[in-house]
């Protein structure tokens, strides 16, 4: 169904223009008041962009030292830069196996004067400068997963250096079969994506692969609510570090190791139908015939059959670091609100439990790369009814205090 174009046109030209809004000395002050808003500034959508350019698949977000935005377009095949005010600045690369060009661009990150791009069809890590040349790339390095594995995320740490945290997978071998679980892995590389040490490894059980006769291969089917292993990394180069099967998180740096954690307490939340519902009602599967796309609104039976819930939900959903280094820990509340977290400051001290108003916050956010905090602001990638993205800037605010 075709949009208002020229409204929204006339709409988004004022939606570039930042807002005023009340500073506070640090977000750790903002938080403890338990109630944060989210304050629009800026909406980046398609009316927004220059002529011949829209968001077809964004994905990841990355901010770097001078504010400005890096989105990876998965469908477009290309990164979207932006500067700190919204503005348009450049597209970086396009569709294509050669050094520069990208496939399926999912992820990015920024680090030491370096832009970090993971393409998900071309399984291959790229290296560009700030200005986006390439440098190199990391097409058969020891740390991507092999067989049946999975690239869950990367972050860059101040000097050029980063972590990729991905599931492990098998060998390709005739005999090989997929696991029932799966070592997740935390692993620390060189600017020029050389591995230099695991830091961390855990087993997990997120899902599983099933075979399945209409599709005549093997289906991975998501369990939910299991616990699995959350990672960030602060401002400072400070790793975050989780497993959700108990609330007790890690600080570590990198070179030196664990330098602190914080445990809180947490009295277990059992799992009722109405959380099943929930997860099943939230599936949905992109799937391509004759070179159209169509959205499935219903898990098919393999989905349902072999689906496992365990007993009682995590503690947390995951967690994220904010733009000063505090810790968001996304908790599991009797109340099901996915608004609700905890937060600790980068010495592992507790702040405040908050609740986020002003803009929907749902079960994935503290999870989800489509977003990133920088400063006291938030940039996130949002999706309306029709299936249309909008890049979106928030301010971190006071928000309503009960009385």
């Amino acid at each position: 169904m075709a949009r208002l174009r020229l409204l929204a046109a006339l709409l988004s030209t004022g939606s570039l223009v930042p807002v005023a809004a009340a500073q506070v000395v640090s977000l750790a002050e903002l938080y403890r008041s338990g109630r944060v808003m989210l304050v629009e500034e800026v909406r980046i959508s398609d009316e927004s962009l220059p002529d011949g350019l829209i968001f077809q698949n964004p994905r990841g977000v990355a901010v770097d030292a001078q504010g400005r935005v890096y989105v990876a377009d998965a469908g477009a095949e290309h990164l979207k830069v932006f500067g700190p005010d919204g503005k348009f600045i450049r597209t970086i690369g396009r569709k294509g196996q050669g050094p520069g060009e990208f496939q399926g661009p999912e992820f990015v990150e920024i680090g030491g004067g370096r832009v970090f791009v993971w393409e998900a069809m071309n399984r291959r890590l790229s290296i560009l400068d700030a200005e986006g040349r390439f440098i190199g790339s990391a097409a058969s390095a020891p740390f991507l997963p092999g067989a049946f594995g999975v690239f869950i995320q990367m972050r860059a740490l101040p000097d050029g250096r980063f972590v990729v945290h991905y599931g492990r997978g098998i060998g390709t071998g005739a005999n090989d079969r997929p696991p029932d679980r799966q070592v997740q892995v935390v692993e620390l590389l060189s600017a020029d994506a050389k591995p230099l040490r695991v830091l961390l490894e855990q087993d997990v059980l997120t899902g599983r692969f099933v075979w399945n006769a209409q599709y005549n291969a093997n289906v991975r089917v998501p369990f939910p609510y299991h616990p699995t292993l959350h990672v960030d990394v602060t401002p400072a180069g400070v790793l975050a570090v989780g497993y959700s099967e108990k609330y007790e998180i890690e600080l570590h740096n990198p070179d030196r190791g664990r330098l602190a954690a914080f445990v809180r307490p947490y009295s277990p939340i059992r799992l009722t139908e109405r959380d099943r519902q929930d997860h099943f009602g939230r599936f949905r599967m992109a799937v391509f015939k004759d070179g159209m796309k169509t959205i499935v609104p219903k898990p098919p039976d393999v989905i349902l059959k072999n689906t496992e819930f365990p007993e009682t939900l995590p503690p947390y959903r995951g967690l994220t670091a904010d733009g000063e280094g505090n810790i968001w820990v996304h908790v599991s509340v009797e109340s099901r609100a996915t608004n609700v977290f905890d937060v600790f400051d980068p010495q592992s001290g507790f702040i405040a439990r908050i609740s986020v108003e002003g803009a929907p916050v749902d079960h994935s956010f503290a999870a989800s790369l489509s977003k990133r905090f920088f400063g006291q602001a938030l940039w996130r990638i949002e999706q309306d009814e029709e299936g249309y993205s909008s890049l979106v800037k928030y301010r971190l605010t006071a928000g309503r205090t009960s009385r």
